[in-house]
């Protein structure tokens, strides 16, 4: 992620990185994971109990129920705000590891106005990596691993998208505050988090929301450049590498990422998913910055594995410096006789091509 050289290109396949073949038990996956699980890391989680709900402290919000349909869970919480109580209601589906919102707490300016009402206080618990409780081969494969979102996304996500696009049309200066109201927080928990010097790896989304063509250039540098750039300062001040997650079109963005100084960016989408090829992501980075991709998850789905290969080829054009061969996402269903053919194709790509 530095730059420093290493003796493989590494691999980053999204599902598939465990700290112990024990965690697994589908077969499929499990075949997968005997021919790459001495090659990859895993990851060793730091909770920041960050939000996207203007990073409310966790104390505040109290799931009420949940409701299960058709393999489905409804979460329903409230939010215990000084002037009333806000509601939120989520989806998730355990097979697909996905979530999803289906009612944001926050729908009015005074909705708003409640949420911010909510005095900020460090979350319970909040604490550096217990360094006593490592899993086995943590020394060889372990990362210390702490997850942050941009601070603008942290407040969007507590209205729907489309409100958020509004707001920054019209109210464009409480954007801009609750924005730093979020950043200040963020800062806050990463001092604690951080405070030893312990955690290696600060991974951050969420500026996809507004990269273009989704929001303007201008609302991009507004929401993302300098807000981004002081939580990838601090995560840099406590010895931590910082990667930022994007899909989509960055084409656009690239040259701001590389200049706001994070260490590795992902996935770097090509044609027709994103706008710009691997080869020439990296012309531009000329070793600037790692990039991750870019092998779409679409294709691991529902393309033969001549395509997952072809794709895998291309993604080493333009040379293996500071790179890694990546997903674009993990598989959202078990895996088929289709998809697992797609899997092994892509790590023979990878065994013959990786060596630099």
């Amino acid at each position: 992620m530095r730059g420093e050289a290493v003796d493989r290109v590494p691999l980053f396949l999204d599902g598939f990185h465990f700290a112990s073949r024990e965690e697994v038990d589908d077969p499929t996956k499990r075949e997968i994971l005997e021919r790459i699980h001495d090659e990859v890391h895993f990851n060793h989680w730091c909770d920041t109990f960050i939000n996207r709900y203007l990073v409310t402290p966790p104390q505040r919000i109290r799931e009420v129920r949940q409701e299960e349909d058709g393999g489905e869970v409804r979460v329903f919480s409230e939010l215990d705000t000084p002037k009333g109580k806000l509601t939120a209601v989520t989806g998730k589906n355990p097979t697909s590891r996905t979530e999803w919102t289906i009612k944001y707490p926050c729908e009015s300016l005074d909705d708003i106005e409640k949420i911010q009402s909510v005095p900020w206080e460090l979350p319970p618990g909040l604490a550096p990596p217990d360094m006593k409780n490592v899993p086995p081969e943590f020394d060889r494969r372990g990362i210390h691993f702490a997850g942050v979102s941009s601070p603008f996304v942290c407040m969007a996500g507590m209205v729907p998208y489309e409100y958020f696009l509004e707001l920054c049309a019209t109210e464009r200066s409480l954007i801009r505050e609750l924005t730093q109201q979020c950043l200040e927080r963020e800062l806050s928990v990463m001092d604690v988090v951080l405070a030893e010097g312990t955690v290696d790896y600060v991974w951050m989304g969420g500026c996809e929301w507004i990269t273009p063509p989704m929001g303007s250039p201008e609302l991009y540098e507004d929401l993302v450049q300098e807000y981004e750039r002081k939580i990838i300062e601090r995560a840099h001040e406590g010895g931590a590498v910082v990667h930022l997650h994007c899909h989509g079109n960055v084409r656009s963005t690239l040259e701001s990422v590389i200049e706001r100084g994070a260490d590795y960016f992902e996935p770097v989408e090509p044609p027709p998913d994103g706008d710009i090829t691997f080869a020439e992501a990296k012309a531009i980075a000329n070793g600037r910055i790692t990039l991750g991709g870019n092998v779409e998850a679409r294709l691991m789905q529902n393309e033969s594995a001549d395509v997952v290969e072809e794709a895998a080829r291309k993604a080493f054009e333009g040379g293996k410096k500071r790179m890694v061969l990546k997903t674009s996402a993990g598989p959202i269903r078990p895996l088929d006789t289709r998809m697992l053919q797609n899997y092994h194709r892509l790590i023979d790509v990878w065994e013959e091509l990786s060596p630099t």
